[in-house]
């Protein structure tokens, strides 16, 4: 489970940031606060992993309080400013929701947050053995947990993604792009319409790749970038093209 503490001095923003954090059942809402201040208790004694945290509040910025911290958390800020992004990342926080922000930019950090958050770390007394890799695909009007190990390839058409994972497969909608930045290095995109998985290629040729039934085109634009990729992922080898 992923703890998770709100501090904004907006009423609103909190009612919004709390019902979004319910909405997904790896997330723990453990306080929600209108000033800095009256989280300190909270946020210094309680194990939390992520603060979302706005920036312009009274008595204490949420700048000037991230750095009175000396164990931090993953931050999230939440700011109507879009000039203070640069200041969060100045202090690598791990993203910024830019106000007005809906819950499709909320689950982008939530996934984001998800890669930064190693089971070791995560406040839960859990074996480490049974947590996986993942992200949150929206469904139709559910949420759906995807362990990326189990995605084989995915197909974009215009704008809606379809994952193949071992054993079903998923349309969610979502751009290519954004669910590209989600997935770590050991998936690569080689064609305007898929990624692919690199553990799942079972044969490459000259063009295209096949991943069990299917065979995927690589792109010229992306022909370079996918056999360094290759390269990396199986060092050692030799993916002459």
């Amino acid at each position: 489970m992923i703890r998770c503490v709100v501090i904004d001095d907006e009423p609103f923003a909190r009612e919004l940031l709390g019902d979004f954090i319910r909405k997904i059942p790896d997330l723990s809402l453990e306080g929600s606060f209108s000033s800095a201040l009256k989280s300190l208790e909270v946020v210094r004694k309680k194990q939390v992993d992520v603060l979302f945290l706005d920036i312009q509040m009274p008595d204490i910025s949420g700048i000037e309080f991230l750095k009175t911290l000396d164990h931090k958390p993953l931050v999230i800020f939440t700011t109507a400013y879009a000039e203070h992004a640069l200041q969060g990342f100045e202090l690598d926080v791990a993203d910024y929701l830019l106000k007005p922000f809906d819950f499709n930019r909320f689950l982008k950090a939530v996934n984001k947050i998800s890669q930064r958050l190693t089971p070791a770390v995560r406040t839960n007394t859990e074996p480490v053995a049974d947590k996986k890799d993942f992200i949150f695909i929206k469904d139709g009007t559910r949420l759906v947990k995807i362990e990326l190990a189990s995605i084989r390839y995915i197909k974009g058409l215009r704008e809606y993604v379809t994952l193949f994972t071992k054993d079903k497969k998923i349309i969610s909608l979502q751009s290519m792009k954004s669910l590209e930045e989600l997935l770590p290095s050991d998936f690569i995109r080689v064609h305007n319409s898929y990624i692919i998985a690199l553990s799942s290629i079972d044969t490459i040729f000259k063009n295209k790749i096949q991943v069990g039934d299917e065979f995927i085109p690589v792109g010229i634009t992306y022909r370079k970038r996918f056999f360094e990729a290759l390269q990396r992922y199986y060092p050692g080898k030799d993916f002459a093209h």
